[in-house]
């Protein structure tokens, strides 16, 4: 057989054989030392591509431009976030991931009932609690002039909240992150699955005791919300846990990991932030653009033709926002972090499925960079250490150390 007939073996009919790419995502972005960097390589080829593997092992589409990761977010018709054969494995037909899994009209019910408790009023109302939270984080290893970062700050933070908003136990937190390593990152897709189930089996315990006793104000919206007149259902109360906990474990740490490993090599925007602290907010936009690290998943829902590649129903497609963030097509010098450059972004997804927690997320962002950098001064990576990564799903910083004077 040929090398192309050996490519082209499992491929389907439909998918022209210069857009086969015979390598998994997660793997190329691991190459270098910087998946950004690695990932990007991408844009030397076409537009989409098919990759071997482009999510969790299963073959699929992987749209490499951001104009056309913005078009199939929102085109919500032929990209679908309905179920895929993925969380059907875990979930079965009845249990969705609300509302991510559900596509308009019926997405803005859901919508309008989870709105109200992502706000930025409702933000600004959380604001005292969070950075009591990060500033007891900090006392814990403020006198050593060092810290790793991932372990003892940037899990525990973004997480923590979570678990205070949901009325979780803080003490489940540790197996909730080894829960989740298995379920994105567990090796092979017998891990990914015990996982899933471990979480949906605590999740319909947790989601009944709320029912009867909510201990929050958003369990509460949820437990009591209504959809065209008709309560949720248990399946629907489950289904919409189990997203609020993939989405709070996860992104937050994974972008503060970067921000820090950026800041760590950056003294002079170090010093710009300290001396001039209205610009954080700029910084947050900018990071927000450079270190999105997300990838979500699309469903073809009918045969269509898409910038002259041929889609087929249920085609999985790939749309990496890492790869949106860095597209020379989209941003000069997509790798320079440039906090002027006033650029708009699709790292929090746009369109109906926009990210329900953007403003909360961007506040944590915030109140970390004004507490690390109003008391540390030249934060850097301490000589003969390095940081480590992991590709998937998500992209984040499994370790970092720092230091600092």
């Amino acid at each position: 057989m040929t090398t192309i007939e050996v490519l082209t073996a499992h491929v389907p009919d439909h998918v022209p054989v210069d857009l086969v790419w015979n390598h998994s995502l997660n793997e190329f972005a691991h190459e270098l030392d910087d998946p950004y960097i690695a990932a990007s390589r991408l844009h030397d080829g076409p537009g989409i591509i098919w990759a071997r593997e482009a999510c969790l092992g299963k073959p699929g589409w992987v749209l490499t431009r951001h104009a056309l990761i913005q078009e199939a977010f929102l085109d919500y018709e032929h990209f679908s976030s309905t179920r895929g054969s993925t969380t059907s494995a875990v979930l079965g037909p009845v249990v969705r991931l609300i509302p991510v899994e559900v596509d308009p009209p019926e997405h803005h019910a859901y919508r309008h009932l989870l709105n109200p408790h992502f706000t930025p009023r409702t933000v600004n109302e959380l604001e005292l609690s969070v950075r009591q939270l990060c500033d007891s984080l900090i006392a814990k290893f403020e006198s050593r002039r060092s810290c790793e970062f991932t372990s003892q700050f940037g899990q525990i933070f973004p997480n923590s909240i979570f678990l205070t908003l949901m009325g979780m136990p803080q003490a489940m937190l540790p197996q909730f992150l080894k829960w989740e390593e298995m379920m994105l990152r567990g090796g092979n897709h017998a891990n990914h699955l015990a996982a899933a189930a471990a979480v949906l089996q605590y999740l319909q315990g947790f989601a009944a005791e709320q029912r009867a006793n909510p201990q929050t104000s958003l369990m509460k919206g949820i437990v009591s919300g209504s959809i065209e007149g008709r309560p949720l259902t248990d399946d629907e109360i489950v289904g919409t846990c189990f997203l609020l906990y993939l989405g709070g474990l996860d992104t937050v740490y994974s972008s503060l990991g970067w921000i820090m490993r950026h800041l760590a090599g950056d003294q002079a925007l170090q010093q710009r932030l300290r001396d001039n602290p209205k610009d954080i907010p700029l910084a947050v936009e900018e990071f927000a653009r450079a270190f999105a690290v997300a990838a979500p998943q699309r469903r073809v829902a009918k045969d269509f033709n898409f910038h002259g590649v041929s889609m087929h129903k249920d085609d999985v497609v790939l749309l990496p926002t890492y790869l949106a963030s860095r597209d020379p097509q989209a941003y000069e010098n997509p790798h320079v972090v440039d906090i002027d450059r006033h650029a708009r972004n699709i790292t929090f997804a746009t369109g109906p499925h926009t990210c329900l927690g953007v403003h909360l997320a961007k506040r944590e962002i915030r109140i970390v960079l004004e507490a690390f950098l109003s008391r540390f001064k030249n934060i850097r990576i301490p000589d003969g250490e390095a940081y480590a990564y992991h590709t998937g799903g998500v992209l984040g910083v499994d370790r970092l150390p720092l230091v600092w004077d």
